[in-house]
């Protein structure tokens, strides 16, 4: 088992922190700590949040190591570096099996497990779910289906409702609770502080019930964000881009079970997310695992810790989007080191804002940091027989796009840092390309959307991925003629890109060019087996052309793939009716509409093989139900 080959013990356990019964992880994505009343900030207030960070220990200088969502919360359930989960972007990366997770560790020690997420991004597709009894993922209709951002996030409320109901149930048992609220993630169209105000009501909530039920004696619970948001400082108006405090600095509040001996009190010890797994298990009596790289940090709670160690924090969002230069920073004390082309160093005491670049006052200084990052990263970095895991397929990545999160790039890395294209001199470019994408995403584009394409080309003219943009835009304009055109002309440059590929494919199948989407298809499924979708619509031109053994034996494999795929059993079972197969058909589109309820055509169909089969009844109460879902099926009779 994956715990047992991990559970070493690093270090004895410290006698005065007092294990409570159960843990409450809450992740507010994308918040900063400066807009936080008990941080600070002035023109909002988040009175839940304050109370929990006056009655336990608030880390005034908490960072993570990597602003983007999937990344940090790898690092954040692991307890690992980027360098050692390997999970470097929301897109074209997942959390390995092989990796250990906080959620597992607490289950093997007898706690019940569940997840409640805000959003997509932290999907169990990615590696999340793992060790979780429940993982609460359900965004009110079937994912393959949902391409709006409203349907692929929940608000607070929502995710609030869902985990109290659990707790409900499970408030008798030792728990671990992870709870991720989404709201302060753009786009915020009531506004940034209006949605932290949000979370905090959620919070209130939590609290109220963890009160009223006397669950606040023995719970411990750990507040913290995955990231920031940059709101137009340095040119960045959200986060992944650049490593400035505005996306590293987070808030991170630990309120210890009311029975604990850890005293209320602020500390300005550099702590980052690396460290709360670790924090976790010792807060819980737990051994922490020695696959865990960060250090617990209930030694600085209790005033017994004083050495204030680096934090590491990195993106490669440059690199894989554009091919620039990678980014990591590192800072002890008062100074911090950007590794970039043109290399940063600041005195944070003097410069919080970081306009001031000291790297030309201060080089010996710089280097010994950039000594330390690099030792660091070769130190905990993943092994040789490791390897990331593969990236999601196209559904998968549609979905992510409606979220805002866009690369028709590679999912290659390399430690580049210092070389190539500084991301400084970038910043209006990627700017300027993701306001296009957003305007693609909401299908309203504007007129001179292809002459900005053209200024983007002229100002980055090492940018490959811009003739996927445009066979975007020609897609959302209608136009698939030009689309496939510009598909074909980026994927002579890039042929390894399976995205744009299926999407050229697909869009070769409107166009009845089948012969060609059908060799596009294989191109796709020979460099990525586990692309259900591509396997889905390769099955679909079989049928077109009466190849049905060939069909099934593609969906077969579909549904395989990915079990909860409705789609898929769908087809399989129009397929087994082709083939007169009713017993097949039967079962197939039971599945069909058991993940979809609002498939209409997936209702019929099943109306007319029960009716084959003679159950009458049963057909009857599937064909109104399919009436229901789509009215303009009135009056269609069963007929086989």
């Amino acid at each position: 088992m994956k715990l047992l080959a991990h559970s070493v013990c690093l270090a004895c356990l410290l006698a005065p922190v007092h294990a409570a019964d159960n843990v409450l992880l809450i992740s507010v994505d994308t918040l900063r700590a400066d807009r936080l009343s008990c941080y600070g900030y002035k023109l909002n207030k988040t009175p839940e949040i304050d109370r929990w960070a006056a009655e336990g220990v608030r880390f005034e200088r908490a960072y993570t190591e990597y602003p983007l969502t999937l990344p940090a919360h790898s690092t954040l359930l692991t307890g690992t570096y980027p360098f050692r989960h390997g999970v470097r972007e929301n897109i074209g990366f997942a959390l390995g099996d092989e990796q250990l997770t906080l959620a597992e560790v607490l289950k093997a020690h007898g706690y019940t497990t569940a997840g409640f997420i805000g959003s997509y991004v932290l999907a169990s597709q990615f590696g999340m779910g793992q060790g979780f009894d429940t993982y609460d993922e359900k965004f009110g209709q079937v994912r393959e289906k949902a391409i709006s951002a409203t349907s692929l996030r929940r608000p607070a409320e929502t995710v609030t409702e869902r985990f109290l109901a659990w707790l409900d149930v499970h408030r008798s048992v030792r728990f671990f609770a992870f709870v991720h609220f989404y709201d302060p993630h753009a786009p915020c169209p009531n506004g940034y502080d209006v949605e932290v105000s949000r979370v905090d009501r959620s919070i209130g909530k939590i609290d109220a019930y963890l009160r009223r039920w006397n669950l606040i004696d023995k719970t411990h619970i750990l507040l913290v964000s995955d990231h920031g948001e940059s709101l137009g400082e340095h040119g960045e108006s959200g986060h992944g881009f650049f490593l400035y405090d505005s996306t590293l600095h987070i808030p991170m509040i630990v309120r210890p079970a009311s029975s604990s001996a850890l005293a209320p009190k602020q500390t300005l010890h550099a702590v980052s997310l690396v460290d709360v797994m670790p924090t976790t298990l010792q807060l819980s009596g737990i051994a922490v695992p020695a696959t865990v790289q960060g250090r617990s940090l209930v030694r600085v709670m209790l005033g017994k810790e004083t050495t204030d160690i680096g934090t590491y924090s990195e993106t490669y969002v440059p690199q894989l989007q554009f091919g620039w230069s990678p980014l990591r920073c590192y800072r002890v004390g008062r100074h911090k080191m950007i590794d970039a082309p043109r290399p940063e160093f600041y005195d944070l005491a003097a410069d919080p804002a970081e306009k001031v670049n000291m790297f030309h006052k201060a080089q010996a200084l710089a280097g010994q940091y950039r000594a330390q990052m690099t030792e660091l990263a070769a130190k905990h970095r993943m092994p040789v027989s490791s390897r990331p895991v593969p990236g999601p397929v196209l559904e998968a990545t549609e979905k992510l796009a409606a979220l805002g999160y866009v690369r028709l790039g590679n999912s290659r890395i390399a430690d580049s840092f210092g070389k190539g294209v500084d991301p400084k001199d970038r910043i209006d470019v990627f700017e300027s390309y993701h306001r296009i994408l957003n305007e693609i995403a909401s299908r309203n584009l504007a007129g001179d959307t292809f002459d900005r394409i053209q200024a983007i080309r002229g100002r980055a003219p090492e940018v490959h991925g811009l003739p996927f943009l445009e066979a975007q835009a020609f897609e959302a304009l209608g136009r698939p003629q030009d689309a496939c055109v510009k598909y074909r002309d980026g994927l002579d440059r890039e042929p390894q890109n399976n995205i744009a590929r299926a999407n050229m494919a697909s869009l070769l199948v409107r166009l009845g060019r089948v012969d060609e989407a059908e060799a596009e298809f294989k191109k796709v499924l020979a460099n990525d087996p586990s692309d259900y979708r591509s396997r889905n619509n390769l099955a679909g031109i079989y049928g077109m052309k009466g190849n049905l053994e060939a069909a099934l034996a593609e969906v077969k494999k579909a549904v395989a793939t990915r079990p909860s795929y409705a789609a898929g059993w769908h087809n399989l079972g129009r397929l087994y009716i082709l083939t007169r197969n009713w017993t097949e058909a039967e079962a197939s589109l039971r599945k069909a509409v058991g993940l979809d309820g609002e498939d209409a055509r997936a209702h019929t169909l099943l109306a007319q093989v029960l009716k084959t089969e003679g159950k009458t009844a049963e057909a009857d109460r599937y064909m109104r139900i399919a009436i229901q879902l789509d009215p303009s099926l009135a009056g269609r009779i069963p007929d086989r």
